[in-house]
């Protein structure tokens, strides 16, 4: 008899390169703007905050190797980059700045008025209206990543992860 319950079996390479084309490259096609048209969140933005999340998942459940292979395929796609010190260095910055908003979604006070307050995350500055437009942005793609997250994983073992 087949086992059709059984998981497919994926590589922790194929499982970040697909992550990566669903979750991040695919799900960003332009940039998020307030009413008169000012960019709130620029592209490069929007794959740091998704790219966050995935990781943050991935952590989750110690797919630390996916999460490896993740970091660099981002790189390689983001970054100008020339060699393998590059990649390298490239990843650590990303990593900072995975970190960055990870500390900073972390502590979203209760109280509008104090998340306002904070220091953007990104260099740009918003005014409190358009840091408060970029939530809805956020808890939209996290919430689809998760639970789309949760059923490829239902679906799919990565074997050396």
């Amino acid at each position: 008899m087949f086992n059709f319950f059984a998981k497919k079996k994926v590589s922790s390479e194929d499982m970040a390169a697909n992550l990566y084309l669903v979750f991040i490259r695919d799900a960003v096609k332009k940039p998020e703007t307030d009413i008169d048209g000012n960019i709130i969140i620029d592209e490069n933005e929007q794959r740091l905050l998704l790219l966050s999340h995935v990781c943050e998942l991935l952590e989750a459940r110690d797919l630390n190797k996916v999460k490896l292979q993740l970091l660099s395929i981002f790189v390689r796609d983001n970054r100008k980059i020339k060699d393998e010190g590059d990649l390298l260095v490239e990843m650590l910055v990303v990593v900072d700045s995975i970190k960055k908003i990870k500390d900073f979604f972390s502590q979203i006070p209760k109280e509008s008025h104090e998340f306002v307050a904070k220091d953007w995350v990104f260099k740009r500055n918003l005014n409190p209206i358009q840091k408060i437009m970029i939530l809805p942005w956020y808890v939209e793609h996290t919430k689809v990543a998760t639970s789309t997250f949760e059923s490829i994983l239902k679906k799919v073992s990565v074997i050396d992860g």
